[in-house]
Parts: structure tokens; C-alpha cells; sequence
């Protein structure tokens, strides 16, 4: 059993992600277990960052509701916490775990809400996970077009909120991964074009070409950054066996150490060369086809094989090549990746065709015919995730509309519009009373007027800059110390209220204690060093024969009064 304490949580979710990184599921939930108890008392984000971290190792084990809950947990804990980098992370991952349960309806619109709190998030390092996340989920759903910009971008920012020595690996096996799937499906929607057996380097459309050539590019270089990671791995030595995790999901995604990671980037790289130089380098193919690392692998040992079976075809050893591409459509049987499978069984298919095998051409036809339903149905989905994020998009721009005619720009605070609407309401309901023959009393109604002292001294002698710091820095500690339902508003300048339902003069008079205290224990930095704040509160709370209407005039007569007794 692990131990784990005398440490952050944050840690404990680093060390959480590692584990399942390298393929110890057990020990990593295990050790999310033993910090689950002290983990309710830490901060809002380090909690998101944990159950993030959790649901990471639900999906390497392939516990699908396991990951929506925890991945649940994180998006609940970041919107607690105002954190949108959380948030968008959260969803990203919680989409992922409803494409691998079917949902895929579900799931569009949590991609969507993701990509809204993407906007928001000015983490660069959450920032670069959500764009990981988002491309990966992208890249399940088969919407290339959408994952290529996430997954880019994932690089070029290339920070991380725990260490990960192995993210620009991942990042370019990612970006490789794409161009391939992307080509591999562009040919088998083609039926007509030349696959690679009729001639040298003949690959039919340009635009599968250039997918091609640019998942070479990304390999050749994921398979350099291995081995700057000092990787001891060699082609013909296993060493540690690698385990595909989640794609998109940093800290989850990619292989494990050892010679894992080299070998599928090594596989990558041979696999997307271009054909008319697979036959030179039949030595290598035949090497890697062998080589047991693969075996793990969602895919990596079929896709060799395919690359292999093409070279041998192109040399003239058909029958050594359909043996080839029939172990390799065995292997790809074997994973849990249909895409890689069809690609696997496509290669087959074609090339019994080609040899004239019984009812081949049959199977090729009927191929084929699928691709291209699988192809419209993609673009069906690709036209309904456009759709989720412009409606998400929207409703984002609406509530920032209705934000911005709440608050007051400076502070975050209720505006002087929000605060005469409550006042309003407050009237409404103390005629209601009235007409009932019920007190007024009977619900009180309490308002407090608070302007700060010596604030225009403040301002002139240090700028508006400082002042602007002051303002907001004493609304913050004002709802700090606020109940949930009070409005506290800023009037203008450095005079703020709070409207208290339901507070009678002795509830008042507490909650203007407190919101003295808080005043008065700020502090803000200067060129002269801290200043510190204090502030005149003035309180009036409605009798039986005041009227709701005067609550505003006999606060600021009372905090005046306040003032003058300094």
C-alpha cells in the first residue's frame, strides 16, 4: 500500500497523473484514495487539479463512467472556483468519456462549453492542456479539421501546470497521429485511386499527400525528441514495454518510458514514409514488425505491418505480402481502436482483390461503399459541432452582455442600476405588506453606506492606477464578508452599499462591524510603501413608519455622521 503525506494536494495529483502514466492504475488510485479525505480542505483549484488527475486514471484503465464522474468533479469544483482553465479542461475530458460511452451528443456540447471556457482561461499552461484535450477528443470523434488547430496550438505553447518531460513528445505523436488517420481515411473514401501498388510514389490525391508528408514531418521530429530525452531504447531491443493511454490528455496520453515511447515514434516514422522509399527500407520494417514493444500498442505493431505489406507488394512478393497484411489484420482485431482495425482489414481487402482472390472485389466494393457512409456521418458531426459551438458561443455573449449590465466594470461589484431594482423590489414587497395589514418589520430591510477615508487623497497623491487597486481590492473584501444573497453595489467614486434582506438593526450593525474590520485591514502597495485602508459605514434599516424609499437617504445621513466623528 502506498503512503502518501505531508504534502499539497497538487502534488499528490502530479504524482497521480505519473502513475497512470507509466501504466500503474492501481497505485495511482490507490494513492488518490489515501488523500481523498484531506483533499475537501484544500483550495478550489488544487481540487480540480486532482480530480482532473483521477479522471486521467480512470481512462487509462478504460473505466469510462469512472472518468465522466471524476472529470464531473472537476468542471463542478472549477466553476466553484471561477477558474475556466479547470473548467475547460474538465469538459474536454468529460466529453472524451462520453465519446467512449456513445454519447457523442452529450458530448459535442461539453466540447463546445469547453472551447468557451478556453477563451476565458489566461493560464497559459491550463491553456495548453485544454488544447491538448480538446484536440484529442476531436481526433476520437474523427472531426480532423477541428483537432488540428488544438493540437498545434498544444505545441507551440508547450507549458504544463505539473512537470511532464515527455509533453513535446506527446504533442508531436498527436500531430502525427492526426495526418495519419486523416490520410488513411481520405484513400479508402477514393476507390480508383492509386494506393501505392501501381507505381513508385503515386498516392492519388495531393491533399492525401500532404497528409502523409506532414505526419513524417511530426514523426521524424517526435522521434528525435526521444531520444533528447536521453530514452535508451534501440531498434531490436524491447526494453519496457509501452502502453497507449488517452490521447489528447496530457499526463494520460502518448506511451510509457523505455523504449515504448521510441518504438511507436519510430513505427510512425516508418509508416509515413514516403512508398517509393518503403522498399529500401524493408530492413527496418521487417526489424520493427518483430520487435514485442508493439504488441501493447493500440495499433502501432498493424500499422508497421501495413507499411511492410505495401513494401513487399510493390517488390513483387505479393504472396509474402498477404501474409503480412493477414497477421497485420489480425493484430489490428486485437485493439480497441476501430479505426485502427478498418485500416488494417481495408489494406487486406484491397490486396486480395488485386490478387484475384474469390470474392474479394465483392468485399472491396462493400468497403468501400461503408467508408463513405462513415464519411458523411463524419461531416454530419463536424457540421454539428460548428453548430454547438456557435450556439454556446452566444449564450457566452448574452451572459456577458447581462454581466456587463449587472456590474460595475472597475470593481465586479452590482451597479447602480442593480442596486435600484432591488430597492425596487424591497418598495414592492413593503406595500404588499402594508396591504396585507402585515408590519413592515416583520421582514426587515437593512442598508449600509459605506465610502472610504481619504480616498481622493489617495488618488491624487498616487494616480489613478493605485486608486483603481484600491477600489476593487475593498469591493472584494466587502463581498467577502457579505452574505449570499446581499447586494453589494458601488454607487460612483469610492462610495459603495450593501442592501441586507431580511437584516434587522442588530443583524445591520454586525454586518457593518465586519465589513469596518475587513477595510480596515487592508492594505495596498505603493512607491512609499503599503497604505492602509479604512472606511465610514453608515447604516439604516426600515421601521414601521419609515418608508423603503428612505433607506438610501438615512444610510448616507448616518455614514456622514460617522464620518465627522473621526
Amino acid at each position: 500500500m502506498l503512503q502518501y503525506s505531508s504534502v499539497t494536494l497538487s502534488d499528490a495529483a502530479a504524482r497521480v497523473m505519473a502513475l497512470a502514466q507509466q501504466g500503474k492504475v492501481g497505485d495511482a488510485l490507490a494513492l488518490a484514495d489515501s488523500v481523498l479525505d484531506g483533499s475537501r480542505t484544500a483550495p478550489v483549484s488544487d481540487q480540480s487539479a486532482f480530480w482532473y488527475a483521477v479522471a486521467v486514471a480512470e481512462h487509462v484503465r478504460a473505466d469510462h463512467a469512472g472518468a465522466h464522474t471524476a472529470a464531473d468533479h472537476c468542471v463542478r469544483l472549477a466553476g466553484e472556483g471561477d477558474n475556466p482553465g479547470w473548467a475547460s479542461n474538465g469538459l474536454a475530458l468529460r466529453a472524451l468519456a462520453l465519446v467512449r460511452q456513445g454519447r457523442v451528443e452529450a458530448a459535442m456540447l461539453d466540447l463546445a462549453r469547453s472551447e468557451v471556457q478556453l477563451a476565458d482561461c489566461d493560464d497559459p499552461a491550463l491553456r495548453c492542456w485544454a488544447h491538448t484535450g480538446l484536440g484529442g477528443t476531436y481526433l476520437e470523434l474523427r472531426l480532423y479539421e477541428l483537432a488540428q488547430p488544438h493540437l498545434e496550438r498544444a505545441r507551440e505553447l508547450g507549458v504544463n501546470p505539473v512537470p511532464l518531460v515527455e509533453a513535446p513528445v506527446i504533442d508531436l505523436m498527436n500531430l502525427a497521429e492526426l495526418h495519419i488517420r486523416w490520410a488513411d481515411e481520405l484513400e479508402q473514401v477514393r476507390p480508383g485511386e492509386a494506393r501505392g501498388f501501381t507505381g513508385p510514389d503515386h498516392e492519388g490525391a495531393d491533399d492525401v499527400a500532404e497528409h502523409r508528408a506532414a505526419a513524417h514531418r511530426y514523426a521524424v521530429l517526435a522521434v528525435a525528441a526521444v531520444r533528447d530525452l536521453g530514452d535508451p531504447g534501440v531498434p531490436g531491443d524491447p526494453g519496457d514495454p509501452g502502453d497507449r493511454g488517452v490521447r489528447g490528455v496530457r499526463g494520460g496520453s502518448g506511451v510509457r518510458g523505455g523504449s515504448g515511447f521510441l518504438a511507436t515514434c519510430r513505427a510512425m516514422e516508418l509508416c509515413t514514409r514516403p512508398r517509393s522509399e518503403a522498399v529500401h527500407a524493408l530492413d527496418e520494417l521487417c526489424t520493427e514488425f518483430g520487435l514485442a514493444d508493439h504488441l501493447e500498442h493500440q495499433g502501432g505493431r498493424a500499422a508497421v505491418g501495413g507499411a511492410l505489406a505495401r513494401a513487399l507488394w510493390n517488390l513483387g512478393r505479393r504472396e509474402e505480402a498477404l501474409e503480412v497484411a493477414t497477421e497485420a489484420a489480425r493484430i489490428a482485431s486485437t485493439v480497441t481502436d476501430w479505426q485502427v482495425t478498418a485500416s488494417a482489414q481495408w489494406l487486406l481487402v484491397e490486396m486480395q482483390a488485386l490478387a484475384g482472390v474469390p470474392g474479394a472485389v465483392t468485399g472491396q466494393t462493400y468497403a468501400t461503399l461503408l467508408a463513405r457512409v462513415l464519411w458523411q456521418q463524419r461531416l454530419s458531426t463536424l457540421q454539428g459541432a460548428r453548430a454547438a459551438l456557435e450556439v454556446e458561443g452566444l449564450h457566452r455573449d448574452k451572459l456577458a452582455a447581462q454581466r456587463a449590465a449587472a456590474e460595475d466594470p472597475l470593481t465586479g461589484v452590482s451597479n447602480r442600476r442593480v442596486l435600484d431594482e432591488a430597492l425596487k423590489d424591497v418598495e414592492a414587497e413593503a406595500l404588499r405588506l402594508e396591504a396585507a395589514s402585515l408590519p413592515a418589520d416583520s421582514t426587515p430591510m437593512s442598508l449600509l453606506m459605506v465610502d472610504l477615508n481619504d480616498f481622493k487623497i489617495i488618488n491624487d497623491t498616487y494616480g489613478h492606477v493605485v486608486g483603481d487597486e484600491v477600489l476593487q481590492t475593498v469591493a472584494m473584501a466587502m463581498r467577502g464578508v457579505a452574505r449570499a444573497d446581499d447586494v453589494v453595489a458601488r454607487l460612483g467614486g469610492d462610495e459603495f452599499v450593501v442592501l441586507a434582506r431580511g437584516a434587522d438593526e442588530a443583524a445591520a450593525e454586525a454586518l457593518a462591524q465586519r465589513v469596518t474590520a475587513a477595510v480596515d485591514a487592508l492594505g495596498v502597495g505603493t512607491r512609499d510603501g503599503v497604505i492602509k485602508l479604512s472606511a465610514s459605514v453608515g447604516v439604516a434599516t426600515t421601521r414601521n413608519s419609515a418608508e423603503v424609499a428612505d433607506l438610501l437617504a438615512e444610510a448616507d445621513e448616518a455614514m456622514y455622521a460617522v464620518k465627522r466623528s473621526r
